[in-house]
């Protein structure tokens, strides 16, 4: 009788062996419970050697190609483009597309930023040629003045007529947002020193600078400061034992985009509570929630999932657009933040590619502006994904070159009120 005991447990052991090892097996490649809380602690005690994980941080290590990006080298702002004869509006569906003036810049030498009409005919232009660095981003109010980006030089306002307003001396560069109540939340950049990531070269401290309407500084975040006292901080790349040239500050995390919420959107989630901060961290992988108040981050997503992403706006049904650039091809994302699906992508069969940039824009009537910044092209698709207008950057060069375009946005001529809305192509 005790010996039939004591073979029991062996039996049952037996019996659940192959259910364990299911189990195990599709917890492993579906990452069905218990795969994250293994995965998290294995995270904290470093055992994912080998795991998708840690490839990721392998490929934004600078070993090969990646080694321009960490030590912060300018982008190639040329693309060779066999149709560098076409030029401006390509397509222009009126019935399907999505009506409006369209606000862009270049990086052509011109250093200027143009609001056209759908068919491509210049409504408004703005220039200063006295800026000593090409625009990297310009930002259209509604009252007609522009806000300039001169990368890691200054940032000017310019009023409708091209005057400058006021400037601000810091290090800015991709972007900046302007809240509700019109201060400016501005990506800057800072060199410094911290031996644990480096022990002879600086990093780049990504900041979110936070001005007045008028351009004077009142309030700084430190972003590299909350990846590293977060539990993401195991996504920054370790640099610490490669050599660099001399003087080159490690750009770790890059960040390209910035959004401050206005609170509308919280009713669908605590994430989107007034105030919060949405970034994208390019060289990590990942777009992340900071909370306003407390600077830490509530949400993050990305690594396995996207590649050297660029802007994530929040939608108004609560999702979040993204350009996710890739490393081949790239495509657009509409994610629902709240339970991590993707409600929505265009990923055309022929393809399309932005190595860097690219902005993504959801229009009134549902369809997508989409801006492939490395080509210097522009598409409009409708939620089908079929393209209904088309636009190429009309700089090219004589050796069949295109200029880069960094990022087009499409206004309704009603929130322009500077605009004489009687000109042609206005009220349209």
């Amino acid at each position: 009788m005790n010996k039939k005991v004591m073979l029991l447990p062996s039996a049952i052991a037996v019996l659940l062996a192959p259910l364990l090892f299911g189990w195990g097996f599709a917890a492993h490649r579906e990452r069905v419970f218990p795969y994250s809380v293994l995965k998290l602690a294995a995270d904290r005690v470093g055992l994912t050697e080998g795991t998708e994980r840690t490839r990721t941080r392998q490929q934004i290590r600078p070993v090969t190609a990646e080694l321009k990006s960490l030590a912060s080298l300018p982008y190639l702002q040329l693309t060779p483009d066999p149709n560098y004869e076409q030029s401006g509006v390509l397509l222009f569906e009126k019935e399907r597309a999505s009506p409006g003036l369209n606000f862009w810049s270049s990086f052509s030498p011109s250093k200027t930023a143009q609001l056209i009409d759908m068919n491509g005919d210049v409504v408004r232009e703005w220039s200063y040629p006295a800026s000593a660095r090409q625009w990297h981003h310009a930002e259209l109010l509604p009252d007609g003045s522009v806000l300039v980006v001169l990368k890691d030089q200054g940032l000017l306002k310019l009023d409708e007529s091209s005057e400058l307003i006021w400037s601000a001396d810091t290090r800015p560069h991709h972007d900046l947002w302007i809240d509700d109540e019109g201060d400016i939340y501005l990506l800057t950049r800072w060199p410094v020193s911290i031996p644990e990531l480096h022990p002879t070269n600086k990093i780049l401290d990504e900041r979110i600078t936070i001005l007045t309407r008028d351009g004077v500084a009142k309030d700084e975040i430190s972003l590299l400061s909350i990846f590293r006292n977060s539990p993401y901080a195991t996504l920054l790349p370790n640099v610490s034992h490669l050599e660099f040239d001399p003087g080159v500050a490690l750009d770790l995390i890059h960040t390209n985009h910035v959004e401050v919420f206005d609170g509308s959107q919280e009713s669908r989630s605590p994430l989107f509570k007034r105030g919060n901060i949405l970034v994208s961290a390019r060289h990590l992988n990942a777009i992340a929630i900071v909370d306003g108040q407390t600077r830490e981050i509530v949400w993050l997503w990305g690594p396995n999932n996207v590649a050297l992403q660029h802007e994530p706006t929040l939608l108004e049904n609560g999702n979040i657009l993204l350009f996710d650039n890739g490393t081949e091809k790239s495509r657009v994302l509409e994610l629902n933040p709240v339970t991590g699906l993707i409600d929505w992508s265009y990923a055309p069969d022929e393809g399309f590619y932005s190595y860097w940039g690219g902005s993504v824009q959801r229009l009134p009537n549902g369809n997508t502006l989409i801006t492939e910044t490395a080509t210097g092209y522009v598409r409009e698709v409708t939620p089908q994904g079929e393209i209904v207008w088309r636009f190429a950057n009309p700089a090219t060069t004589e050796d069949g070159e295109r200029w880069n375009l960094w990022r087009m946005k499409r206004f309704q001529a009603e929130d322009l009120p500077f605009l004489d809305k009687t000109a042609p192509g206005v009220g349209e």
